[in-house]
């Protein structure tokens, strides 16, 4: 009777060991998504091509501003002087993992000028991102206006 208890114990133990290391392997993904989304967030601010070539997929969906890019659109506008961001503040935001691919989605203040238009409006915004050629790369962004308060 003893061994049988031993044996639950150690089997019961294990698995609390093995719940335990997908929640910290979570935790580590998820903060590599968030560091590659600071590094987006950097190339944009800095105009950096290289930048944002890295971060953005080939096969990338822009949809903002009415409007749906792909990769090569999307550099254009921030490397460009028709894209300014006045201020750039998101919160709220979560991620969810679904394998290699996660989900970022959260709420938006930035206020930015587009092609001489202000945005200044609320949004909630999502990005996905799938690890791709051992890395995360943006495969779509979309942004939804909400009503100003």
């Amino acid at each position: 009777m003893k061994f049988k208890a031993a044996v639950c114990f150690f089997l019961l133990a294990g698995l609390a060991g093995a719940q335990s290391k997908p929640k910290a392997a979570d935790e580590a993904v998820t903060a590599e998504v968030l560091e590659v989304g600071d590094q987006f967030d950097e190339a944009r601010k800095a105009k950096d091509r290289a930048g944002l070539e890295r971060v953005l997929a080939n096969q990338l969906t822009w949809i903002a501003r009415g409007d749906r890019l792909d990769k090569a659109q999307v550099i254009a506008d921030f490397l460009s002087d028709g894209l300014h961001f006045i201020s750039f503040a998101h919160d709220s935001v979560t991620v969810k993992l679904f394998g290699n691919t996660a989900v970022v989605s959260g709420h938006s203040t930035s206020v930015l000028d587009y092609k001489g238009k202000r945005f200044d409006a609320p949004r909630l915004f999502s990005n996905v991102y799938v690890k791709m050629d051992g890395r995360w790369q943006m495969v779509v962004h979309h942004v939804s206006e909400l009503p100003r308060p």
